[in-house]
């Protein structure tokens, strides 16, 4: 599916900062951790990440309780209802680090287990500073709710599926659903985020 509403948000590894503390979080380490294994593990991954996003600003319809109609999908969801509360539009995005990620990360379990641990930590930790950056810059002087994904509350994993076609992550991402609605590239994150009155 094309669309000219379709935005994107692009970046290199050496582009985002990591969250060190959802990092030392991720790989149960002392915050302010210093550690060889890990800084050679960063470097490397910072060199193959390829940070992209692809978003749209659409309405909403609240009018129904528990129903968020986006025209392309329609959700029942209490969850995200509250969430969307005060909103008529949204952001809705797809963003992933890349099918390098995969590949590197599907290498070192088979080289090295250590690695493979502190590098999955790693991009997972990266891929959410990611979405924070990304969120900055969509967001600007707006007031939004936190972003929220399918897969939490009753937010069901099925819409990935709607979301997806809608911003044509296969053809500007590169992301794939299997089916039980997880994707590949593994690191890839989809949300929705309000937008205030």
């Amino acid at each position: 599916m094309k669309s000219n509403d379709i935005m994107m948000i692009t970046a290199s590894g050496a582009d985002i900062e990591v969250n060190r503390r959802e990092l030392a979080a991720r790989l149960g380490v002392v915050r302010n951790y210093s550690d060889d294994l890990i800084e050679s593990c960063m470097k490397r991954l910072e060199k193959i990440i390829q940070y992209k996003c692809a978003y749209i600003r659409c309405n909403v319809d609240m009018s129904e309780e528990n129903i968020c109609d986006f025209r392309f999908m329609r959700v029942e969801s209490r969850n995200l209802y509250r969430n969307l509360s005060g909103c008529s539009e949204a952001f809705v995005m797809a963003m992933t680090c890349g099918i390098a990620v995969d590949r590197e990360l599907a290498k070192l379990k088979i080289t090295s287990l250590a690695e493979y641990f502190v590098t999955d930590g790693i991009a997972s930790a990266a891929i959410d500073s990611f979405a924070d950056y990304a969120v900055k810059k969509m967001r600007g002087e707006l007031k939004t709710p936190p972003r929220f994904s399918p897969g939490y509350g009753d937010f069901s994993l099925s819409f990935q599926v709607p979301l997806l076609e809608r911003l044509n992550a296969h053809g500007l991402l590169g992301i794939n659903l299997d089916s039980a609605y997880l994707m590949t590239p593994m690191k890839s994150i989809t949300a929705v985020m309000g937008i205030k009155k």
